[in-house]
């Protein structure tokens, strides 16, 4: 068999789910997009219904279309994207926000769209699964439900702000938050802000 080598590219998924908090995913696909120039990447994006829903709700200005030049959109319905298999490379996948359904249906192991199939794939795979969720307070099924996901290889990184980095505003603390998520799929890009690495003002 003859193999042929490509250059290596990180290829991630970034799942966006019906939670409050849609201004957490449009900081996240800012962040990179202001970088992208300097990140050798491949980035797929699903948008589930409800996401889309509750970015009308919010008025955030969350409009995924937006970021097409860089990133690839798949409906949260077609199950013939290529992270759906195993077999397809993948170097990470974070869901930003995760709601408390998709947590369960991931959780459980029934996932009824494309961004629960590729999160099952990750963790089946040994592969990088992040999960931001947004609710308070938890129940037991909420907590349970995510132990479960956490014994299975997730990581689990609810919104919770640094304030170290002396934030000036909530786009201050979104901003950062998305850094150390992008330090978590193993994108470092430079920030001030880090602890010991704060320029004097």
């Amino acid at each position: 068999m003859k193999l042929c080598y490509n250059a290596p590219v990180m290829r991630i998924v970034i799942g966006i789910t019906g939670a409050s908090g849609l201004a957490l995913a449009d900081s996240f696909l800012g962040l990179i997009q202001d970088n992208r120039a300097s990140l050798d990447l491949e980035a797929h994006l699903v948008v589930s219904d409800n996401a889309r829903l509750v970015g009308r709700a919010e008025g955030c200005g969350f409009e995924p279309e937006r970021y097409g030049d860089w990133v690839k959109l798949w409906d949260p319905a077609d199950f013939s994207a290529p992270f759906a298999s195993g077999s397809y490379q993948l170097d990470g996948m974070v869901i930003v926000p995760a709601s408390m359904s998709s947590i369960g249906a991931i959780a459980s192991g029934f996932g009824t769209n494309l961004i629960h199939r590729a999160a099952d794939v990750c963790l089946k795979e040994g592969r990088k699964l992040i999960l931001v969720p947004r609710e308070t307070p938890f129940n037991l099924i909420h907590l349970e439900n995510m132990t479960r996901l956490k014994r299975a290889g997730a990581h689990i990184v609810p919104f919770i702000p640094s304030f170290y980095n002396k934030p000036e505003s909530v786009d201050d603390m979104l901003a950062f938050f998305s850094l150390r998520l992008l330090d978590m799929l193993g994108i470092r890009l430079p920030h001030d802000g880090r602890w010991g690495e704060r320029a004097s003002r």
